[in-house]
């Protein structure tokens, strides 16, 4: 089944907005850049996407899309609750080195633009809350050894993530998110 043209064409200037947004940042990039990356007409972005804002909105679902889909099949087949747990810290160490150590998208983003429009921020923290409650349903499964309630692991590790990935992006190694997880291992 092929898809309508009208969704190839959003598909190329999310998949533009993706890289260009990512790697230089949403301010950097211009609308023109990435109509001439996707090779689409101008009337064809505007179509699809009223304003740079709804573009960004969009590649922040785009991207909460992505993750969700990519860190459930990390952890999913992970058969141990307490080791699907940690597979979160693997899910992100591997995250970071296969973006070269560039950090959070959703934050960098928020950086940017998050005070701008409240939609950005709105979506971003959609995006932050998901990965709070995901993390926060694997502490119940998990069992762990109750040094701490359910609610403060699900805090903890959820710090120790975004920490952890904001340090990979400015040390350039995912150092501070291993160390995250064997202190976190000693309390599940």
């Amino acid at each position: 089944m092929t898809q309508p043209r009208g969704q190839l064409i959003v598909d190329k200037i999310l998949d533009s907005a993706n890289k260009l947004f990512y790697q230089q940042g949403y301010n950097a990039t211009g609308i023109n850049q990435i109509i001439e990356d996707a090779g689409i007409a101008k009337g064809s972005l505007y179509q699809h996407f009223e304003s740079k804002t709804d573009l960004l909105v969009g590649y922040i679902e785009l991207n909460h899309q992505a993750w969700l889909t990519r860190v459930r099949a990390h952890i999913d087949p992970i058969p141990d609750p307490k080791e699907k747990l940690l597979g979160i810290f693997d899910y992100h160490i591997a995250r970071q080195q296969t973006r070269e150590h560039g950090g959070c998208p959703f934050i960098k983003a928020n950086d940017e633009a998050g005070m701008s429009d409240p939609r950005v921020l709105e979506a971003i923290q959609k995006v932050k809350q998901h990965s709070k409650r995901l993390i926060g349903e694997l502490v119940v499964a998990s069992g762990h050894k109750k040094v701490v309630t359910d609610e403060e692991l699900t805090e903890l590790i959820f710090l120790m993530i975004e920490g952890g990935t904001t340090a990979a992006s400015v040390f350039k190694t995912t150092a501070d998110l291993q160390s995250a997880k064997q202190i976190i291992q000693k309390l599940i």
